[in-house]
């Protein structure tokens, strides 16, 4: 590899490149973390005896494991409404555990070794998992926990990985497709799932399928990982010398992160307004997730399998909504000749209110329809994302460019502290699957997101803070080194709209 020289290098074809086999590492290990993730839910509808007017649908097939271990049929774990809270909140205790902990690894050892480590993790104990439901409640509830530590390690590695790969004109599509894997994870989770619940092939099948056949998926992607993720470009054997040189002028790092004041974002009411929305996004998100799937056989008398597939539309349609986002936002601002904070505000009341009206067309409604609720729930994900990925999220890149990779790590510990408890709080609530409860469920939804809409109206700003101003040295070209502070330096095109 030669060393940097003045002339500008032409930008290679992404198509077949290094930085593109590096975002699919990404987009892999984002659909790793929906599809281990997200069939808990539909997993534990499979798995639970019935409780108030809640079924099972009986299925004779087993999947053998342990000789000393008496295999469980599907319906046969004795578990309240409780203990169905603690468990689907497990992985989250684990997740929040560790966000933090990978990007400091990543930074003093390479992205690597963490996303290795948490993708190796995240498949062991996602196998164990049946067995250990069969052997102690308890005892699935800590290995679900585990395996959420595991997966909270790849926050750091991933942009890690994006800073020390993408320039910054490559950076918004780069991103996107990375962290769309979540979504697309999701899509498939869901059928997947409620399938595999159903499955019976001469007496070998049942719902310890829902947790084998994704983490046999997520085993074929470590050969990938293996032959093609890479910390830098300088380590990577098969770089071209084209594409080595243009990464080489256009991703430049300092060693030196800037001094962080640490008074100032924490009293910041737009930071303080951006913390807000984005705990109440994930509370509504995750009581999507792990909660409504009940619902919709409790309340709508669904079977599991059906209700895998009808779950799926939602968030078809959020996939579509988040890159309508991306891609529009700037049109719609300059279109309108509205500010860039009266814009964003304009997108997070919007959001707000869509899931706001949403919610309240359940509650005050007795008579409740499959099409009722799968339209709200998909306008409650789809038009609510409006307030995530064309609203308040984005704005932390406007706040604070010098501090985006640190400040995004720190709200996104907070948030999830504030919304993890969310399954086990609406298990509490939810104890004989009455539409009088699941109101009281939705209403807790209903008044954050009020009061979020309203504070972040009042206190919300998408413009440069003082604190955020340093003066920063520009580093000399050549030197290759992702830190967590750097991250915000690419980051200032980045439609951030794929992170959950």
């Amino acid at each position: 590899m030669s060393n940097h020289v003045d002339h500008l290098a032409p930008k290679p074809k992404l198509w077949g490149s290094c930085r593109l086999s590096i975002a699919f590492c990404v987009f892999l290990a984002a659909v790793q973390m929906a599809i281990l993730r997200d069939n808990l839910g539909i997993a534990l509808l499979c798995m639970s005896k019935p409780i108030g007017n809640l079924t099972c649908e009986p299925n004779h097939a087993i999947v053998p494991i342990l000789p000393w271990v008496d295999p469980k049929q599907n319906c046969e774990f004795e578990w309240d409404s409780a203990t169905r809270g603690r468990i689907l909140g497990s992985f989250l205790y684990g997740y929040i555990s560790t966000t933090l902990v990978g990007g400091i690894i990543s930074n003093n050892y390479g992205a690597k070794l963490p996303f290795m480590v948490a993708v190796y993790g995240n498949i062991i104990f996602h196998l164990l998992s049946p067995t250990a439901a069969e052997v102690h409640t308890e005892l699935f509830f800590a290995c679900r926990f585990i395996q959420g530590m595991f997966a909270g390690l790849l926050a750091g590695p991933f942009f890690q990985l994006f800073s020390a790969w993408m320039s910054d004109d490559e950076a918004s599509l780069l991103l996107s497709f990375g962290f769309s894997g979540y979504a697309f994870g999701t899509i498939l989770s869901y059928p997947m799932s409620g399938s595999l619940c159903d499955s019976n092939i001469n007496g070998f099948g049942g719902w310890s399928l829902i947790f084998y056949v994704p983490a046999i998926i997520s085993i074929l992607f470590l050969f990938y990982w293996h032959r093609y993720l890479y910390d830098v470009p300088d380590n990577h054997p098969n770089i071209s010398p084209e594409e080595y040189e243009y990464l080489l002028q256009n991703v430049g790092i300092s060693d030196e992160p800037p001094v962080i004041p640490w008074l100032s974002i924490f009293t910041s009411l737009p930071f303080i307004a951006y913390i807000l929305c984005y705990s109440a996004f994930l509370w509504n998100v995750l009581t999507m997730m792990n909660n409504m799937p009940m619902f919709l056989q409790t309340m709508l008398g669904i079977q599991t399998s059906e209700s895998g597939y009808l779950y799926c539309i939602p968030f078809i349609l959020t996939f579509l909504t988040r890159n309508f986002n991306a891609t529009t936002y700037i049109t719609v601002k300059n279109f309108s000749g509205l500010s860039h904070t009266a814009c964003r505000k304009l997108y997070c009341c919007f959001g707000c209110i869509m899931v706001i009206i949403s919610l309240l067309s359940i509650i005050f409604e007795e008579n409740i329809t499959k099409l009722h609720v799968i339209v709200a729930i998909s306008i409650n994900l789809a038009l609510g994302d409006f307030a995530y990925s064309g609203g308040f999220f984005p704005t932390l890149l406007d706040l604070a460019p010098n501090y985006a990779g640190l400040l995004s790590g720190v709200s996104t510990f907070i948030a999830f502290l504030v919304a993890s408890p969310s399954t086990f709080v609406n298990s509490i609530i939810i104890k004989q699957n009455t539409k009088e409860e699941w109101n009281i469920v939705l209403w807790i939804i209903v008044a954050m997101f009020t009061f979020v809409m309203f504070f972040y109206l009042i206190f919300g700003s998408a413009a440069l803070q003082l604190w955020s101003i340093s003066i920063l040295e520009v580093p000399e070209r050549g030197t290759f080194r992702s830190t967590i502070y750097n991250a915000s330096r690419n980051m200032s095109n980045i439609r951030p709209s794929y992170i959950f």
